[in-house]
């Protein structure tokens, strides 16, 4: 246990995690902590400073090329501070966003990362941050008064809330990882994914659990298809009639007999939520407030559109406030606040990160691939994208694992 907290792959997961720790660090009564993201950077990069000397001798060009794009696409963001509408806002964005690439540049260039054991570190960190959460949101959706809300002001209690989305959305990750390792103990897996699952509809996040079903569904489209040419159906009806087994009855007791018990708020919450997207005017006022955003994005993209508004711009533009908001679409985000060169910047390191996954080799990491990439077009900002970016490295490091001397350059 000593020897996996103190690797580089625990480290790396607790910079990647350390926004949701210190955000419910509070429900566990610590308070006045150095700030954990800063802490937790500053360590990732002199691990990583200390395996350049090895690493840049033999470094894979694609690699390379992923790094100059990402480190182009931050020089752009910096260059954009010269003529934003966003004193402040911009600032933070610029300083946020180095935490975000460090995430993606500390597994390309680390050697020997073990991604076993950052999903092993990884995987706790999420279930302790999601069940102090939970505890939380069930006593607050009840209306409980409890030792927790006295200690804390309305708005730390309304930020707290907004916790919903980043817990649900980290659990998808959890499933999507782990229904694919096939090789893992069946105990631990099914009970992994069982928990997370319970989690993910209790937490109330609507787009990470509509994107794990529908990745999931596909899934099980293309290999019941294949199933029913080689006639192999039992490899593919026990894990599905589970999961339809388990879910029907989750949704159905939280809408019928259970529907008044307590224990049950959570999920008949996540319930009234999904249901709210049909029978609820225009899919309801997060919906709205998405289709506004997007609207007003164009329409101010279609006025600047080469150079943008500047990095954290988008806020003051909305408002005639500096603050940080974003359009809830991380594309929408980039045109809006960087323009044209950055854009393509930012879709080309996508496209390139998608070239080196090899679904065969890895369907988890395809899984994820997509899965981050619908959250973004429906959620997250420049500065919450550390978890993707650090996944899309990884996506990159195991299409390396063998090896692949043809495409390395050596520095002497």
């Amino acid at each position: 246990m000593n020897h996996l907290i103190f690797s580089k792959e625990f480290i790396f997961a607790i910079l990647l995690l350390s926004g949701t720790i210190k955000m419910v660090l509070p429900l566990m009564g610590v308070n006045g902590m150095p700030d954990l993201t800063l802490v937790s950077a500053i360590i990732v990069t002199l691990i990583m400073i200390s395996h350049l000397k090895v690493t840049l001798r033999s470094i894979a060009i694609k690699k390379l090329e992923l790094i100059i794009i990402l480190t182009l696409f931050y020089f752009f963001m910096i260059f954009s501070l010269g003529y934003t509408s966003s004193q402040q806002a911009s600032i933070t964005k610029t300083i946020n966003f180095g935490t975000m690439a460090l995430a993606f540049y500390f597994p390309l260039l680390v050697k020997d990362f073990n991604i076993k054991k950052f999903m092993t570190s990884l995987t706790p960190l999420i279930f302790l941050c999601s069940f102090l959460f939970l505890n939380f949101y069930f006593a607050y959706i009840s209306g409980e008064s409890t030792e927790i809300f006295t200690n804390m002001s309305q708005e730390e209690t309304l930020q707290m809330t907004a916790l919903y989305l980043t817990i649900s959305w980290l659990n998808g990750i959890i499933i999507l990882y782990y229904f694919f390792q096939k090789k893992e103990n069946p105990f631990i897996r099914w009970s992994i994914l069982t928990i997370s699952f319970i989690i993910l509809i209790s937490s109330g996040g609507r787009g990470p659990l509509l994107f794990t079903i529908l990745i999931l569904g596909i899934y099980f489209i293309y290999k019941f298809y294949q199933f029913l040419i080689i006639f192999q159906f039992n490899r593919i009806l026990l894990p599905l009639t589970l999961i339809i087994l388990l879910t029907s009855t989750i949704f159905f007791t939280s809408n019928t007999v259970l529907s008044d018990n307590p224990s049950f708020k959570l999920i008949n919450n996540t319930v009234e939520r999904l249901t709210g997207l049909v029978t609820e005017k225009g899919g309801g006022a997060s919906a709205h407030s998405r289709i506004t955003n997007a609207i007003f994005s164009i329409e101010k993209i279609n006025n600047s559109p080469f150079w943008g508004y500047g990095v954290g711009s988008y806020g003051y533009e909305m408002t005639n406030i500096d603050h940080l908001d974003y359009p809830h679409n991380i594309f929408l985000e980039v045109w809006f606040e960087l323009g044209y060169i950055p854009l393509l910047l930012f879709l080309l390191l996508f496209y390139q990160v998608y070239k080196h996954i090899q679904p065969k080799k890895c369907p988890w990491c395809l899984a994820l691939y997509f899965y981050f990439l619908f959250n973004v077009l429906k959620s997250s900002s420049l500065i919450d994208i550390r978890m993707m970016l650090g996944f899309y490295a990884l996506f990159v490091v195991i299409n390396y694992m063998k090896g692949a001397e043809e495409d390395r350059i050596f520095l002497k």
